[in-house]
């Protein structure tokens, strides 16, 4: 495994690679395919011969960029973002929740990336809608479905492919593994950006063997956010700026907006502004502009819905608000996320409803469940080809199914379809969120 500084001073000296893979965090594996393609390619050159394409437009197209002869007798760059493309297994769960995440934070091309690897067109992505796969077809050729909860951005990002006419990319990659292999021309070199492939993919073994393999990845030192590292961001971040990160203040930066280095590179930007003359950024400031955006959010919007914690739905609320300033790009995804949390309550109290060992009058303690209840929960949800949770968010479950009756929850869905048809006919829409959050909370 190389390091970037090596690669440099390797292309410094005239020893330049053919292909580089260069996995990790999106953030930091762009950062130094930057850097390494503006060090192969002179300035004066980039113009013609630094291309940087998506890996959604397939491995035939990027060989046609790479056996192209450059136009001046100058050294050639391909990059090629998103090579996770790829590749042939995925975790389909952990791909679809991080198109959610990716489609959240405003990176639509990222997001259609994510889901395009099963063949599929852009159409074929509007879960819920008319002619549009269903839960069973996504389990059947993705290997995960979404949730209801999940129609609304689904839909947003079918439309958006559509626009951008985006396709599915072939599956040629071994256009591209036997290009490399039969050799390229002269000075010309090939950069692949991506989150994680496969130990044995073919195109890990080419950058083993005949080119370079480097990971740029923020290190851990411990399981919470607070051991995250992102000493490097907050350099090249605030460099320019003149200025520092107070230790609380990274701390607090961090609780907000958990590990997403790009979004944390933006709002250091926005802190250095904020500071002002000031030297040392200090956590008043992360305070006054960083909104909590962190992916636990989400599940805390679940969680203060089936508590009924009002306080804490509203909080959460206003911070989305907050942080994208437009209540119109707000009150139609958090009603998704509520309209979701509700139809997971009303399903845990139909399933624990009818399992005899959690029909009592006292409510279990964990031990219990996880010997009496769990092993029927996992049952009913393997025979259903359904993910089984966690035996802990399944007691969670059962403990909030108790502590309401099913005209509750029912109730409370006919009050987000309510809402939702009252959204799309020009309501107010933070009066309309506030008012149905009071309800349901109640």
């Amino acid at each position: 495994m190389s390091e970037l500084g090596e690669l440099l001073t390797a292309v410094a000296q005239g020893k330049a690679k053919p292909v580089y893979l260069i996995e990790g965090d999106e953030y930091l594996a762009r950062g130094a395919a930057r850097e390494l393609s503006q060090a192969l390619v002179p300035e004066k050159d980039r113009a013609l011969n630094l291309v940087t394409l998506d890996a959604g437009a397939g491995a035939r197209e990027v060989v046609s960029h790479l056996v192209t002869i450059a136009m001046f007798a100058a050294p050639k760059a391909v990059v090629v973002e998103g090579a996770d493309a790829f590749a042939e297994e995925v975790d389909a769960e952990r791909e679809l929740a991080r198109a959610r995440e990716l489609w959240q934070g405003k990176r639509q091309r990222d997001a259609a990336r994510r889901l395009r690897g099963a063949g599929w067109g852009a159409a074929d992505l509007a879960f819920g809608a008319r002619g549009a796969p269903a839960a069973a077809k996504w389990r059947k050729e993705i290997g995960a479905a979404p949730d209801e909860s999940d129609k609304g951005w689904l839909s947003e990002l079918s439309s958006w492919a559509e626009e951008q006419r985006l396709s599915a990319p072939p599956h040629d990659l071994e256009a591209l593994v036997t290009a490399v292999e039969r050799g390229l021309p002269p000075r010309t070199h090939l950069i692949l950006v991506a989150e994680s492939l496969p130990p044995k993919h073919p195109l890990v073994r080419l950058a083993s063997t005949i080119g370079a393999h480097l990971r740029r990845r923020a290190e851990r030192r411990g399981r919470g956010i607070e051991a995250l590292d992102i000493s490097e961001v907050v350099a090249e971040a605030l460099r320019p700026h003149g200025k520092k990160l107070a230790r609380d203040a990274e701390l607090e930066l961090k609780q907000r907006l958990g590990d997403d280095l790009r979004l944390i590179a933006a709002e250091l930007e926005k802190l250095a502004v904020h500071a002002g003359e000031r030297a040392q950024i200090s956590r008043a400031d992360v305070e006054a502009v960083v909104a909590p955006v962190r992916e636990e959010e989400f599940f805390a919007l679940g969680e203060a819905v089936s508590e009924g914690d009002l306080g804490r739905a509203l909080q959460l609320f206003h911070d989305e608000l907050r942080r994208k300033a437009n209540a119109t790009a707000v009150a139609l995804p958090f009603l998704g996320g509520v309209a979701g949390a509700l139809r997971r309550s009303l399903a845990d109290h139909a399933r624990y409803s009818t399992l005899p060992a959690a029909r009592g009058a006292r409510e279990l303690r964990y031990d219990e469940f996880q010997r009496g209840v769990f092993p029927d929960v996992e049952a009913e949800l393997s025979g259903k080809g359904q993910k089984v949770p966690n035996p802990y968010v399944a007691y969670l479950g059962y403990r909030r199914a108790r502590r309401r009756p099913r005209s509750h929850w029912r109730r409370a869905l006919v009050l987000c379809a309510e809402a939702d048809a009252a959204l799309k006919s020009g309501a107010d829409q933070r009066l309309l969120i506030e008012r149905l959050l009071t309800e349901v909370c109640a």
